[in-house]
């Protein structure tokens, strides 16, 4: 009988998907196979990178030692309920054909997003005696519950459960990515604390010294996802209601997009960019000389957003607005920068005054910014637990060449 291989991601999104999430399953995965795993991905082909005018993406291939398949699904956009579970439910069909293919595997590791995938996964231990992993970025159906998206007692919510249930009965491990999330796994879903592993997300360390700011009239950024889980509104209310002399930029996209463009048109002191990548995005942060990320009130220890670990290796001051435990604890720890409540304009406009008017303040925050970083948050850290993480279900790997 042929030697099964180590491990097999199943994710939607890997490089070179534009998506934050792919960059932390491709930097997964390749951390793997350096430490000599077998590796190998099935994921969703990459929608926008295609669609950006970078050439054909192959169907297979192997990649810094990944073995990679894509598969093709319905992209359908994110702009409403009924797009998002097209989305989602044409890339679980489509893994779903290929479940007789991950009987070669001793490990599978997926993810929290869509959150039918992990059935999947459940399959193929169940039939095949595969281990699993389950990476949490996000908590389903709470966010859902939570956001709007569906009924608490709905047909949907209903899935979702269905689905904890039957992974809480095959998970080998668990990964959440924050203190507090891996408490709600404990308290809420039963499931018990051995199994889980608490690995944040990261960034890749790409700092430049002379990345010091605008340079010239006081800016403030916030990038990535304006969707369902982001607290727009504060962010939007204070720019309307204070005249304070501060530029404003955004960069990103999502179900909010539409409404941020409609309510800053004419404002002279406010930008907005698509979706930023590589130098763009890096010059255009680095041009900052704060940043904003949010959450909407109430999902703390549901999600976490991955453009905190931007800034902080970019040694930027944060200004929180959300109520998320263990990124208002790093900016408490580190003092480097300031937690607003959901809905305080006021405090969010305080905060952006005191680090436009105090440059010593603003540079001592920006240095405890990129220390929060390199102690915390860095690939090599993240991507060595997980590394870790593996090696406790599998155990070593016996250095087979990879395909």
């Amino acid at each position: 009988m042929k030697e099964k291989r180590d491990v097999l991601f199943l994710c939607q999104f890997y490089s070179p998907e534009f998506a934050a999430v792919a960059g932390l399953a491709t930097d997964t995965a390749e951390a793997l196979a350096a430490a000599g795993y077998s590796v190998d991905v099935i994921c969703g082909y990459p929608k926008s990178y295609d669609s950006a005018g970078e050439g054909a993406v192959p169907m297979r291939e192997v990649r810094n030692g990944v073995g990679i398949r894509r598969l093709r699904y319905i992209a359908a956009g994110k702009k409403n309920v009924i797009r998002r579970l097209v989305n989602s439910y044409s890339f679980y069909f489509a893994s779903l054909v290929r479940l007789f293919s991950m009987r070669k595997y001793k490990l599978i590791v997926t993810y929290s997003n869509p959150p039918m995938l992990p059935h999947v996964m459940t399959l193929a231990s169940k039939l095949f005696g595969c281990k699993t992993a389950f990476i949490a970025h996000d908590v389903y159906p709470e966010i859902a519950i939570k956001t709007g998206m569906c009924m608490e007692h709905g047909l949907m919510a209903g899935r979702m459960r269905s689905i904890n249930r039957m992974l809480a009965k095959r998970l080998t491990g668990l990964v959440s990515i924050s203190s507090e999330m891996t408490d709600f796994f404990v308290e809420k879903r039963g499931i018990d604390r051995e199994r889980i592993t608490t690995i944040p997300n990261w960034h890749r360390d790409t700092f430049e010294e002379a990345h010091g700011g605008s340079g010239g009239k006081f800016t403030c950024g916030y990038f990535g996802n304006m969707g369902i889980c982001q607290d727009m509104e504060t962010i939007l209310s204070c720019i309307e209601k204070y005249d304070d002399g501060i530029d404003y930029v955004f960069a990103g996209q999502g179900t909010k997009k539409e409404d941020v463009e409609k309510r800053v048109a004419g404002l002279s002191n406010v930008t907005v960019h698509g979706f930023l990548t590589g130098q763009a995005f890096s010059d255009t942060l680095a041009a900052c000389d704060c940043c904003v990320v949010s959450l909407e009130k109430g999902l703390g220890g549901l999600c976490a957003p991955s453009k905190t670990y931007s800034y902080l290796m970019m040694g930027k001051p944060i200004i929180a607005v959300m109520d998320e435990k263990d990124i208002i604890a790093d900016i408490e720890r580190y003092r480097c920068g300031f937690a607003v409540e959901n809905g305080d304009t006021e405090g969010l406009r305080k905060a952006l005054e005191t680090l436009r008017d105090d440059p010593e303040l603003r540079a001592e925050m920006a240095a405890g910014a990129r220390k929060c970083f390199l102690e915390n948050y860095t690939r090599e850290k993240c991507c060595g637990e997980l590394a870790e993480f593996v090696r406790g279900m599998i155990g070593d790997p016996e250095n087979e060449t990879n395909r």
